[in-house]
């Protein structure tokens, strides 16, 4: 065999090393859940969280609900969570019995963010006290015209139980009371904030990326939730989750 050929072959050998150690090292993990998760801190970093961390993110953006239940079921390695997991858990269980138990599942906060009420940009109702609006978004106040706008009937918009967002507001606004089952329901919470700013008389939520994205719609200022953002785990992580947290931690220490 000449030099040429030896040559050849070693460098062919090394070239298919070298793409297998990389294959090795660019894990893959499955994330799902909390678009607040997603959308404030996930997607706009992801290549910087897969450089960071030499792993490949294969996300699902589907609600915490969905999330935990993927993760409980072994479908993802990772559920992005927006809300306490006792809360979704007992909102879940309560519309479908035995639908999903948290038991096991383990939570690291990666950063945190607001949650502001906005209105359509044309609605003159520009403020609203914490009182009224948790009579808004019960079914107790549901005409503008009760705080001071037109006499018109309120459409509350708000994402499906189960989602992080709608059960953070339940908890902390609403001291656990539903949100009125006249309201409009949506399937994720950028959706929210479009229909907010298509519909004049609705009343809404979200974030500053979810808000941004919406269009024509104005924040009722003064009243903000807070909303905790995590990674849950089926027990303790393993070393490449423990890389996503710690990498998603670090980019959401910058996002409010």
């Amino acid at each position: 065999m000449s030099l040429k050929v030896v040559t050849t072959l070693t460098s062919a050998i090394a070239l298919l090393l070298s793409a297998n150690l990389y294959t090795l090292a660019a894990a893959e993990l499955k994330v799902s859940g909390a678009a607040a998760v997603a959308g404030a801190i996930v997607m706009p970093n992801k290549a910087a969280i897969e450089k960071d961390t030499g792993l490949t993110l294969n996300i699902t953006v589907n609600g915490d609900g969905n999330g935990l239940k993927d993760l409980a079921a072994g479908k993802v390695d990772v559920a992005m969570i927006a809300a306490p997991i006792k809360v979704t858990e007992a909102v879940l269980n309560k519309a479908t019995p035995g639908s999903l138990s948290v038991a096991g599942i383990e939570v690291a906060p990666v950063g945190a963010i607001g949650i502001s009420f906005i209105v359509n940009a044309a609605n003159p109702v520009k403020s609203l006290t914490e009182a009224q609006l948790k009579d808004i978004f019960t079914g107790k106040i549901t005409s503008w015209k009760d705080v001071g706008g037109a006499d018109k009937p309120i459409l509350v918009v708000a994402e499906a139980a189960g989602f992080g967002t709608r059960s953070n507001i339940v908890a902390s606004l609403l001291g656990g009371t539903e949100i009125t089952d006249k309201a409009r329901i949506m399937q994720a919470l950028a959706q929210v904030g479009q229909v907010v700013g298509q519909a004049p008389d609705a009343i809404g939520y979200g974030n500053a990326a979810t808000i941004k994205g919406a269009g024509a719609v104005a924040a009722i200022p003064g009243v903000e939730v807070k909303q905790s953002l995590g990674l849950a785990t089926k027990g303790a992580p393993n070393a490449d989750v423990k890389k996503l947290i710690e990498a998603t931690a670090k980019y959401g220490a910058a996002v409010k």
